[in-house]
């Protein structure tokens, strides 16, 4: 997916600057597709001369003057036209994985580190999940993507932890490194 069409999802979630939508692009897009957030001014540029979106300029005490975005009607159609031919192709990009792919490479203990850091990652997305799910309340796609998300993440820590002390005792050769356990 494109920048242009990536601010206009955005855009369709409510007014924004431009700093703004390159923070939403990075911090939720991002989780999807690979952003080009440098091109986040001039797709906004091309999109209002283009009719898509409008932009309103505020003033501000002491500060430059902000431009706010918003979603015109013909915004919103071009959104849905993109996003009714958008194919659906699902990539995976983790070095996370590159590094399990790479295990034989990696010191056991390296490897027990690199495994609890994504245990702690995940972690850290439980504990964060109230606060997203009241972002996405009211969105079935949102909601349903945010189960989706759960359920995957649930799934990779049971994996992980049920199955990560079978790879650790191929690296080390012992059982001595069992994960959540100190060194």
């Amino acid at each position: 997916m494109n920048t242009r069409t990536l601010c206009l999802g955005a855009l369709s979630l409510g007014k924004a600057s431009g700093y703004d939508i390159g923070k939403q692009l990075n911090e939720v897009f991002g989780q999807f597709v690979d952003i080009a957030s440098s091109g986040v001014y001039p797709a906004l540029r091309s999109l209002a001369e283009e009719g898509l979106v409008k932009c309103e300029v505020v003033e501000q005490d002491g500060l430059p003057n902000k431009k706010i975005y918003e979603l015109t009607a013909e915004g919103r159609k071009t959104l849905q036209e993109e996003l009714e031919v958008l194919h659906p192709t699902h990539k995976v990009k983790s070095q996370f994985m590159l590094l399990l792919f790479f295990a034989e490479q990696i010191s056991a203990e390296r490897m027990k580190n690199i495994i609890q850091e994504r245990l702690s990652e995940i972690d850290s997305f439980f504990e964060a999940e109230p606060m997203i799910r009241n972002q996405v309340c009211g969105s079935p796609g949102q909601s349903f993507l945010l189960d989706y998300v759960i359920h995957k993440f649930e799934t990779e820590k049971q994996f992980l932890e049920s199955r990560s002390c079978d790879l650790l005792e191929q690296l080390d050769g012992s059982a001595q490194l069992k994960i959540g356990e100190a060194s």
